[in-house]
């Protein structure tokens, strides 16, 4: 960052509210010296007054406001972190919107709403949401002016919302794990805490960041996998094996035709093809950059959740 920053400095957080955005925020805290500021949609404003601290700032407007809005919410402050989540209207066109006023209000980094697998390797077509992401990245290249764009990818976020929920990769009722292919593609897991650590630390260090930032807190393939699960959760999950990755394509293919509009129906399914294909693998870590930082394991994250995977405390002898 450059010199003449603002002392203290201070973050600009979007999406704020929502689960990532409150551990970004908690993150950004416990580094001394640093303010932050919320943008928040008026209708969550009381919201954001429970669920924030109160030191926190809060603007209202969201990435749809005016120019002035927008250019308001960044002034003063050295970095921009966004955690929103939608579609076209708020990853491209509300990002970009709020990109340019960083620019004009001379915020020195930016970090987008990516937190996800290398999404630069995958054709276009090949995922929606990723589609969105590679959009914003290719655009950005023209609006950025003096600020850095940093990319945050961690793989998948390793929580029971995603891996072990979303994916639709475990149903941990019934112990059985679904797969496709081999399974020996090696796929990355993080965290959602971790990211947002990450996230905190690229947008307050005074240290050079990569532009495209790899990290991960776990790099398993799915017997890996499988295995700390197995190991962190003292239950054994049988595979489902369905056969090919051709056969899931497929699957997805008649998904997509028969219920266009329902996302859920094979949104989910995309990401867990993508993964078990190992195209979008992180293959330049830079964890280690983040100073005393221990990410996760897959075997830990589980250990620490085993009430929810049926167990307790309880693990079978050996």
């Amino acid at each position: 960052m450059s010199t003449q920053d603002s002392d203290p400095r201070k973050v600009l957080v979007v999406g704020g509210t929502g689960q990532l955005g409150r551990m970004i925020i908690a993150e950004l805290q416990t580094f001394p010296g640093v303010e932050v500021r919320a943008l928040v949609r008026p209708e969550s404003r009381n919201k954001a007054m429970e669920s924030l601290s109160a030191d926190v700032e809060i603007v209202e407007g969201d990435l749809s406001s005016s120019e002035d809005v927008l250019r308001e919410a960044c002034r003063g402050v050295t970095s921009v972190v966004s955690a929103v989540q939608g579609g076209e209207d708020v990853i491209v066109d509300g990002q970009l919107a709020l990109l340019r006023a960083a620019v004009a209000e001379g915020v020195c980094r930016f970090v987008p709403s990516d937190f996800t697998f290398d999404f630069r390797k995958l054709e276009e077509g090949a995922n929606p949401n990723a589609d969105l992401r590679r959009a914003f990245a290719e655009r950005s290249v023209d609006e950025a002016g003096e600020a850095q764009v940093v990319h945050i990818y961690n793989g998948c976020f390793l929580d029971m919302e995603n891996l072990f929920g979303f994916l639709g990769a475990f149903d941990i009722a019934h112990g059985t794990m679904a797969l496709w292919g081999d399974g020996h593609a090696v796929m990355d897991f993080t965290a959602r805490r971790d990211a947002a650590r990450v996230a905190a630390w690229a947008a307050v260090t005074d240290h050079k960041v990569p532009d495209h930032f790899q990290v991960a807190g776990d790099s398993l393939d799915f017997w890996g996998l499988k295995q700390a699960v197995e190991e962190g959760s003292g239950r054994i999950f049988d595979v489902v094996e369905h056969g090919g990755l051709e056969l899931l394509e497929e699957r997805i293919a008649v998904l997509q035709e028969a219920r266009p509009d329902d996302l859920m129906a094979w949104l989910p399914l995309i990401f867990w093809h993508d993964m078990l294909t190992g195209r979008p693998k992180l293959t330049n870590l830079k964890t280690s950059m983040v100073p005393d930082f221990e990410p996760e394991s897959v075997r830990s994250y589980v250990e620490r959740h085993a009430d929810e995977f049926g167990l307790g405390s309880q693990k079978p002898p050996g």
